[in-house]
C-alpha cells in the first residue's frame, strides 16, 4: 500500500494569504491598533490644549480694534460737528454778538462765523453757526437782516435800517446752520455793515414772509412794522462790508 504524504505545514503555509506566519501577523495587528489608539488620544490632548489656549487669550486679551474704537468715540464727543474751528484765515467772528440768555439757559452760547466775498463793489456774505436751541412746535426759525444805519456805502448812503426776512433756519441735529452768498445790494454797496437777525416767528408769520416779499413795491419792513410782529429774539450780530 502506497502513503501519500499530506504536507501538513506546506498546507498552512500556503493558506496564508500574505504569505507569511499567522502568529506574527495578529502581532502585527495588535501593535498597528495600539500605536492608532496612542495617537488618537495624543490629537484629542492637543486640540483640548490649543481651544483652553484660544479660549484664555479671548478672556484676557483686547479684541483687534476695540482700542480704536473706543478712541474714535472719544474722539466723535469732542469733534465740532459744524467745523467752525476749521474754516479757513477768511472767516471771521463778528466782535457784536448778542443772544437771548433765557432761551440758552444752561446750554452753550451759539456763535457765528462770517466771510465776506463777491464781486468787487458787489459783497457777498456768508455765514456759518452753531446754536444749542429745541424750536418749540409750531414755531420756525427764521433768519432776518437789515442795512446797519449808522454805516454808509461807497457814495455815501447810510443804510435803510428796514428788516429784510430772509430764510427760514432748519439746524441739524448738532445745531450747525449757515447762510451762504447773501447778496448785501447793488454795484457800489461795499462799506454797509448788515445786522443779522434770527428770531422765533409763529408758522403763520413764517408763511407770510414770502407773501409780503412778493407784494409789489414792498423793501422790507420798516422798524415800527417790525415791533408789531410778534417773535422771540433769538440771537444778532452785524458784518461789515467796508
Amino acid at each position: 500500500m502506497t502513503r501519500t504524504d499530506t504536507g501538513s505545514d506546506d498546507d498552512t503555509t500556503s493558506n496564508d494569504p500574505q504569505g507569511g506566519d499567522g502568529k506574527n501577523d495578529n502581532t502585527t495587528k495588535i501593535l498597528i491598533a495600539a500605536v492608532g489608539a496612542l495617537a488618537a488620544v495624543g490629537a484629542a490632548a492637543a486640540g483640548a490644549y490649543f481651544t483652553q489656549d484660544t479660549d484664555t487669550k479671548g478672556t484676557t486679551e483686547p479684541q483687534a480694534g476695540s482700542s480704536a474704537s473706543v478712541s474714535a468715540s472719544v474722539s466723535a464727543e469732542n469733534e465740532d460737528p459744524c467745523d467752525l474751528r476749521r474754516l479757513a484765515d477768511s472767516w471771521y467772528q463778528p466782535p457784536s454778538q448778542r443772544y437771548n440768555e433765557t432761551l440758552f439757559g444752561n446750554r452753550q452760547a451759539p456763535h457765528v462765523y462770517t466771510q465776506v466775498g463777491g464781486p468787487a463793489r458787489s459783497p457777498e456774505i456768508s455765514v456759518k453757526g452753531q446754536l444749542s436751541l429745541d424750536i418749540p412746535a409750531g414755531q420756525v426759525l427764521y433768519l432776518v437782516t437789515r442795512p446797519d444805519p449808522d454805516s454808509k456805502d461807497e457814495f455815501g448812503h447810510p443804510g435803510n435800517g428796514r428788516f429784510y426776512p430772509g430764510t427760514p433756519i432748519s439746524p441739524t441735529s448738532g445745531g450747525c446752520w449757515e447762510d451762504d452768498n447773501h447778496a448785501v445790494g447793488y454795484p457800489g454797496v461795499e462799506g454797509i455793515s448788515e445786522t443779522y437777525l434770527l428770531v422765533l416767528v409763529g408758522s403763520d408769520q413764517a408763511a407770510k414772509f414770502p407773501a409780503d416779499r412778493k407784494a409789489k413795491s414792498w423793501d422790507g419792513y420798516s422798524a415800527e412794522d417790525w415791533r408789531s410782529i410778534t417773535k422771540i429774539d433769538v440771537m444778532n450780530f452785524h458784518v461789515s462790508t467796508a
